[in-house]
């Protein structure tokens, strides 16, 4: 197909051995790519109920089907199997390294177990395995540094202290400013022994109508570059959120515990307060071929230190909301520190935040934690706790694996823990939109925000949340549609618009329609997968109990993620039959996955649904 290199490169670290697969046609029009095809590999190469850390998992770096070809499609996805969930999990991470590795291969596969921590250098459609005793133990920001002076041109996917010690929150850092951040990944590299992946510039593969495609490619990036609606974008942005989301009621501040707070209180780490550190980006920051260019990038001393990084608003709200500390230069500090790190900034705020609520109720103090914690707004311990987890040592021994993780072994804490599926929630709470706690239940990954919202906008108590299931399936297909083409939620193309482009490039036509159903099929074989392994939809695909609280004030006050626990199991009952799976038992019927066009799956949908009937007794 055009637009591919119809090629995946293997890399076995067991037996040092680097092989390259024909990727076929078939597979491609299935699966398409990023996610899609991410998914596909782990699913056909991984079964269900092998350890994330052990040497059967295995990683996948799949850029998208339109990745580096189309306006604001810097996208590669990053794929295993969570070490936090034990689910299949995907994190999308942007800028040049998606690109630049869709320039050599449509997949990145990597599997075993080096002996000594090792690098991957990728380059004139090769992989080789290089030596990197001499980065492990450094920090991202180091490690690019030394990668950087000898590939200079070149992208770099890495992990930091947190991955080599395996916390399950750990993350991939892409040229120091981006991530791959959720589910653990990280430490998937790590018990690996992979510090690095360095992909150099390649070869773009061709598309079938390149002077319709460039033409389309020209008005596209006009029309974003220039139309005033993405004005805010260009100028805030995702830096402006929390005065967003605490407006609606939906912020994660103080551990979800009041989602609306004063804009004045927002506005501290909010788009006009950050804009006061902006400064010139670095090279690596901006996506080149992005027609919008949101990213921030700012400048902070913070307790003499001087240090530049790219703040968006998931890691603002988490580092500085959900902890309670509205200082901007404190909380630019905290996300330059993760990303040295490589800790996933959403889990290690929601889970620092977790533990300053057990401090602010009296059930854990200075001898479990090792040192005086006084609770929210704290900034000295929150310091010390990244620190710690990174390190795994002391309380960050306890917390390093997620929110989860830690209330089991301190034995409380859990009912204000706030997670799915042992996937920290991120900065978007829940109570203040209709439907959309469905969204985090049923995801594959766990606690997600890009796996669709419902519309129209509106609070849980303005009607039943049944109403609104089918706009979420429809935003849960274009959010995947967009992760297997390797586009940018924030350039916001008409499902059409990327049809139109997908068939330019491949030179095959390509329908709304036909994109939707790939998606639909994606999620169903996760399902599978993960039913096989430990999920028990009815029991599992679930919220925590905080969101079932009434919002103590604000434009939300009063609601509930549901209107009561019948309202939600309505809702996800809708959800499910919608999807072509089991009304009760949550997993994909075996003619679904014929009607679909993936037969294949048929046997295991039969399967799957047989162990779920077994574990809940009917």
């Amino acid at each position: 197909m055009f637009a591919y290199h119809n090629k995946i490169a293997r890399v076995n670290l067991t037996t040092g051995k680097v092989t390259y697969e024909e990727l076929p046609d078939d597979v491609t029009r299935k699966f398409i790519g990023g996610k899609g095809l991410g998914y596909y590999l782990i699913y056909r190469e991984v079964p269900p109920g092998t350890d994330p850390l052990s040497e059967a998992n295995k990683f996948v770096f799949a850029p998208g089907g339109l990745t580096g070809l189309i306006p604001g499609s810097s996208k590669v996805i990053a794929v295993s199997k969570s070490p936090e969930t034990r689910l299949i999990s995907d994190s999308s991470g942007g800028d040049a390294f998606g690109p630049k590795l869709k320039g050599h291969f449509d997949a990145l596969v990597i599997e075993g177990k080096a002996e000594e921590p090792v690098y991957l250098h990728v380059h004139d459609g090769e992989v080789e395995i290089r030596d990197a005793k001499h980065l492990w133990g450094k920090g991202n920001y180091e490690v690019a540094g030394e990668l950087w002076k000898e590939y200079p041109k070149a992208s770099i996917a890495s992990i930091g202290p947190a991955g080599e010690k395996l916390s399950r929150i750990a993350n991939v850092i892409y040229d120091t400013e981006r991530a791959s951040g959720r589910g653990g990944l990280g430490a998937v590299l790590g018990s690996k022994k992979v510090k690095a992946v360095v992909v150099e510039p390649g070869e773009k593969p061709g598309v079938a109508e390149p002077e319709e495609f460039q033409r389309l490619w020209r008005e596209f990036y006009d029309h974003f570059a220039t139309d005033p609606k993405y004005e805010h974008s260009r100028n805030y942005g995702t830096s402006d959120g929390l005065r967003s989301s605490a407006s609606l009621g939906m912020s994660p501040a103080y551990n979800f515990s009041r989602p609306h707070i004063p804009d004045e209180l927002a506005s501290k780490l909010a788009g006009d307060e950050v804009k006061k550190y902006e400064v010139e980006p670095e090279w690596f920051v901006h996506g080149k071929s992005c027609p919008i260019k949101c990213a921030r990038y700012v400048e902070v001393e913070y307790r003499g230190r001087k240090i530049r990084v790219k703040p968006e608003y998931e890691s603002i709200a988490m580092l500085g909301a959900a902890t309670g500390v509205f200082n901007f230069p404190a909380v630019a500090y905290f996300n330059w520190l993760v990303n040295d790190l490589g800790l996933d900034s959403i889990a290690t705020g929601n889970t620092i935040g977790w533990l300053f609520e057990m401090v602010e109720r009296g059930l854990v103090g200075k001898e479990e934690i090792g040192f005086p914690v006084k609770g929210w707004g704290d900034e000295e311990a929150e310091e010390r706790l990244i620190r710690l987890m990174a390190e795994r040592k002391g309380i960050g021994a306890v917390l390093a694996d997620g929110v989860k993780r830690a209330c089991e072994r301190l034995g409380r804490g859990c009912e204000f823990a706030v997670h799915v599926k042992g996937m920290e929630s991120p900065a978007w709470d829940p109570r203040g939109r209709r439907t959309y706690a469905l969204s985090y239940a049923t995801a594959d990954v766990g606690a997600s925000h890009l796996r669709g919202w419902p519309r129209p906008h509106q609070l849980p108590n303005q009607g039943p949340a049944k109403e609104l299931v089918p706009s979420l399936i429809e935003a849960r297909d274009e959010s995947y549609i967009t992760d297997m083409l390797g586009t940018c939620k924030f350039v916001s193309y008409k499902m059409e618009d990327l049809a139109r482009f997908y068939s330019l490039a491949t030179g095959e036509e390509w329908t709304v329609e036909e994109l939707r159903k790939r998606a639909w099929a994606v999620e169903s074989i996760a399902r599978i997968h993960d039913a096989l392994d430990w999920v028990t939809p009815p029991l599992d695909d679930v919220i925590p109990p905080r969101w079932w609280e009434p919002e103590p004030d604000g434009p939300a006050e009063g609601n509930k993620a549901f209107t009561d626990h019948n309202d939600f199991l309505e809702a996800r009952r809708e959800f499910y039959r919608l999807r072509g799976w089991h009304e009760e038992l949550g997993v994909p019927l075996p003619e679904t996955m014929e009607e679909l066009g993936y037969g294949e799956f048929r046997g295991d949908a039969e399967r799957a649904l047989e162990v779920v009937r077994k574990r809940v007794g009917v």
